[in-house]
């Protein structure tokens, strides 16, 4: 992996939180919550619950601040951000591990006090050909956006300083689909947004599991297109 040299200095009280929504989470939720204890020990570890049915409240509180929320998804991530103590706050979504490189570099960019958000490359935790190229296919889309100045970034682990992030008013809690790219584009505004494409962040395939390489392929170009031209999706397939 490529080094980066530092060039601005990160002020030393600086804090992360990081936000992980879930709903019905217990078969993933205590891996991914030991992976943020391990990489990043001294971050902040808040959970905000949709209202599960299952054990991830009970698994969530051997880790985290545990709140509660009856809506989007967006919805329960702004409740995690107005509720955490960072300056920096990662938001992770429950079947998704970060790693230290991925951290690392973050806070490297964020030396730049212009960069507002960082996201990476997300691929699936299980290496198959088929899936991998589509994962690539996604976020290779992700880079053309960044090429032609219409910044995207996906949810599934995302960074955002909070100071802009509250300033944009969070997360569109009225979208179902698509929150993480309007949430990225407005942002935007406020300074640069950078997608590290050589730090890799490993998520779940589930969706693929629950769709089929077709059904995914479909159902992300379809909230794709509708955001692009500037419907807000009331509706997403893929578990949210």
């Amino acid at each position: 992996m490529p080094k980066v040299t530092a060039v601005y200095p990160l002020p030393k009280n600086t804090k992360m939180s990081v936000i992980v929504p879930a709903l019905n989470e217990e078969k993933f939720i205590d891996q991914t919550l030991r992976n943020v204890q391990t990489v990043v020990p001294n971050a902040e570890l808040l959970v905000v619950d949709g209202g599960s049915e299952d054990k991830t409240v009970d698994i969530a509180r051997k880790y985290a601040r545990v709140y509660f929320v009856n809506g989007t998804i967006s919805a329960a991530r702004n409740t995690g951000a107005k509720a955490s103590e960072g300056d920096i706050i990662v938001f992770l979504d429950a079947d998704t591990s970060i790693n230290r490189y991925f951290i690392e570099e973050a806070m490297i960019a964020f030396r730049d006090p212009k960069v507002v958000g960082i996201g990476g490359l997300i691929m699936p935790h299980r290496k198959r050909s088929l899936v991998e190229i589509l994962f690539y296919f996604l976020n290779f889309l992700i880079m053309v956006s960044f090429a032609l100045t219409r910044p995207i970034l996906a949810g599934t682990c995302v960074v955002y300083k909070k100071k802009p992030f509250l300033e944009v008013g969070g997360f569109d809690a009225n979208m179902a689909a698509s929150e993480d790219f309007d949430l990225c584009k407005r942002i935007s505004r406020k300074g640069k947004v950078k997608f590290l494409r050589h730090a890799i962040v490993r998520t779940s395939r589930r969706r693929l599991e629950k769709l089929g390489l077709g059904g995914l392929l479909s159902d992300w170009l379809l909230v794709t297109f509708e955001y692009f031209t500037g419907k807000k999706s009331k509706n997403y397939r893929t578990f949210r």
